[in-house]
């Protein structure tokens, strides 16, 4: 007797994934993104005044404040369009329509993201720590050889580095997930992790504290090359065999973004294709605070011996 098999067609679709990026709404707003936006200007405060004690010529130097300005651009970035044939409305058990365009919004939160991790990175050699802890096998895809492991002497540096810019002791640390292993793994007593934390730093995606600096994990922060004073790579660079992972540490008042709202279009029952056409866009953009990166400190690997 032949067997009737039956096919069972479940609701949930298995969604796509996308890396944590939270970290980057722990910044000032730029508020105001139109879409005749395209560049924010700061300005920035010139020479502080000189003091003198006990003066004895007058009149005193007069001089004039001269104050400029550090500019960012706001960007377009979109999705290309994605078709949804009617057919597929009609026999699908599960609503492709709604996860298309959560997609759209997704992968552009995640560009942004993966644009102000890239923006905020510390570009001046006072600014960089290079990490000095035991060879280790490298771990960044394409990556070869080995790397310098993260070091609790690592992270005091960097924060002997933002103590004597002044930046003030609200810090926010973004480990990559194989920097955050290294720091998992090297058992620090003074780090803090989720378990103890308050359900509110939770919520908002932290996973554990180092001397009070909060710290998020993203699969992927900003690459540096490996020359002599690191250059940062743009996020959508080829991955290359001298690449080294970073850990970003920055006090959220002195890094800046500018983000629109999303749009979605559509183009529905568009005969051409028998269905409906979506795709999205958002204006964004971010930088430094400061030319001088003040607040901002990158932990770079260092290539092994």
């Amino acid at each position: 007797m032949a067997e009737v098999l039956k096919k069972l067609l479940s609701s949930d679709i298995q969604k796509n994934l996308y890396p944590n990026n939270e970290f980057y709404k722990k910044s000032k707003v730029d508020a105001g993104v139109q879409a005749d936006v395209t560049t924010v200007q700061i300005p920035q405060a010139g020479a502080v005044p000189t003091v003198v004690e006990n003066p004895t010529s007058f009149p005193l130097t007069i001089a004039p404040r001269v104050d400029s300005e550090v500019e960012y651009a706001v960007d377009v970035i979109a999705t290309e369009p994605i078709v949804i044939q009617d057919d597929n409305e009609l026999v699908l058990s599960y609503s492709k329509r709604q996860d298309v365009l959560q997609d759209h919004v997704a992968v552009l939160n995640t560009r942004v993201a993966d644009k102000l991790a890239h923006a905020w990175s510390a570009v001046p050699a006072t600014n960089q720590v290079r990490t000095t802890g035991a060879d280790s096998p490298v771990l960044l895809t394409g990556a070869t050889g080995t790397r310098k492991r993260f070091s609790l002497p690592d992270f005091i540096n960097a924060m002997r580095i933002m103590d004597n810019m002044d930046a003030g002791n609200n810090r926010i640390a973004l480990f990559s997930a194989n920097m955050y292993a290294e720091l998992i793994t090297a058992s620090l007593s003074q780090f803090v992790g989720s378990d103890k934390l308050s359900s509110d730093l939770i919520a908002q995606g932290v996973v554990g504290k180092l001397f009070n600096t909060l710290i998020f994990v993203r699969s992927r922060t900003c690459r540096y090359t490996n020359a002599a004073t690191p250059l940062k790579k743009i996020y959508t660079a080829a991955n290359a065999a001298t690449d080294n992972d970073s850990i970003l540490i920055f006090d959220p008042s002195l890094v800046r973004r500018a983000e629109g709202i999303v749009k979605v279009y559509s183009d529905l029952d568009n005969p051409a294709y028998l269905g409906s056409i979506y795709n999205a866009k958002i204006r964004a953009g971010g930088t430094a605070s400061r030319t001088d990166f003040k607040g901002i400190v990158s932990i770079i690997q260092a290539v092994g011996a």
